[in-house]
């Protein structure tokens, strides 16, 4: 398994995958900054609490950036053996099939991961910026930038999934451009509605969503890997 991950680390050495990884959570911190520069005084003055506002105004764009950061890197990561037709070399190798699967899973894991780190770095960097330097919740940030991944888990394992497994990229662009846009507005969505879990917003309180995304990623990722082992390669 390290192997292969290692070999996947390699093959997007050189591509732009880590400037989308920069981008997501530069663009989340860069709106905030351009709306408190064009609203302070009634954003600031107007607050009860102003670090706790400043995440419900970064979590009104994570979730957009989170699924189309996870819908690009999927597709992208799959793009590279489509493109070389490499599948059948690939898997001609002494590899199983599971674990060539769940390595793309987890190097764009990673990949997310890193943006998560990023985004809890610059919520901070902006709220001291804004001169919030009293009062930090450091969980709540913490949370803010952490939870809505593991919420979305299922959605990553599926976009992975569907990637990897149909080469035509416009499918699996599709769906993750969908779900996107639809999460903008899911809020009155069902609770069992996957592309709303990363808002954490509904019925339940965030640790359920986490819990439920985790697991239910799990699931998709396990079904995934038997479905892709069963597969013909081209």
């Amino acid at each position: 398994m390290l192997t292969v991950f290692q070999a996947d680390l390699l093959k997007i050495k050189r591509k732009w995958f880590w400037f989308l990884v920069f981008l997501g959570p530069f663009g989340v911190i860069a709106m905030q900054m351009v709306n408190y520069g064009v609203r302070y005084d009634y954003l600031v003055e107007n607050s009860e609490n102003v670090w706790q506002d400043l995440i419900a105004n970064v979590n009104m764009f994570v979730c957009p950036a989170l699924l189309l950061g996870i819908t690009i890197l999927a597709s992208q990561i799959a793009t590279i053996e489509h493109q070389q037709s490499s599948w059948k070399q690939l898997l001609s190798l002494p590899i199983k099939r599971r674990v060539v699967f769940s390595s793309k899973f987890f190097v764009t894991l990673m990949m997310l991961l890193l943006s998560s780190i990023l985004l809890f770095v610059g919520t901070i960097l902006l709220g001291l910026g804004l001169g919030f330097n009293s009062g930090m919740p450091l969980t709540d940030i913490l949370k803010n930038s952490f939870y809505p991944l593991l919420a979305g888990l299922p959605i990553l394992a599926l976009q992975i999934w569907l990637s990897i497994t149909i080469e035509n990229q416009a499918v699996s662009l599709s769906v993750g451009i969908f779900g996107a846009v639809f999460s903008m507005f899911a809020f009155y969505a069902p609770d069992w509605v996957i592309w709303k879990w990363p808002l954490l917003l509904g019925e339940h309180e965030p640790i359920w969503y986490v819990t439920a995304g985790t697991t239910l990623g799990i699931i998709i990722l396990l079904i995934g890997m038997i479905d892709f082992e069963k597969r013909d390669v081209k």
